[in-house]
């Protein structure tokens, strides 16, 4: 069976992609903050105040955790690697969550899981990180797999 040809690409978990992510975590934490309050006090002005003020919290919370570095998605022919800046190389798989054409959320899941500690990490992926490399990325996420041997 044929491979897809080795391809690498930038991975930027910041500018608009970070700002969804900071007002999805504002939006969950103030409409949770609004029930809660609604159902044990009833609605009042002073439940839409803090309601807003626990969306903000959380927003600035998410902000504090979220990474907003750069990491680098690699396919070599045999499996995808993640490298970000200070942390150990991690080997996994990747599927393709979203894919509007110029921009795409892939999910990267380290195998093993359980020796690196982490769950799925999501990426975005843009045609204007490299533009030269966007169709071999494309043909690489959307091509048949190789098997993997068990060790």
């Amino acid at each position: 069976m044929r491979v897809a040809p080795a391809v690498q690409t930038p991975s930027r978990s910041a500018g608009a992609w970070l700002h969804i992510q900071l007002a999805l975590y504002a939006l969950s934490a103030a409409v949770a903050t609004w029930w809660v309050g609604a159902q044990l006090l009833g609605a009042s002005a002073w439940l839409a105040s803090g309601s807003l003020l626990c969306g903000l919290a959380a927003a600035l919370a998410a902000r504090l955790a979220l990474p907003a570095t750069a990491s680098r998605l690699a396919w070599d022919g045999g499996s995808w690697r993640l490298q970000a800046p200070g942390r150990e190389e991690l080997v996994g798989r990747v599927a393709v969550m979203l894919d509007l054409g110029a921009w795409m959320l892939v999910c990267f899941a380290a195998q093993p899981a359980a020796r690196y500690g982490r769950g799925a990490v999501w990426l975005p992926l843009s045609r204007n990180a490299d533009a030269t490399a966007w169709p071999a990325l494309r043909v690489a996420l959307y091509a048949p797999q190789p098997a993997q041997h068990a060790a």
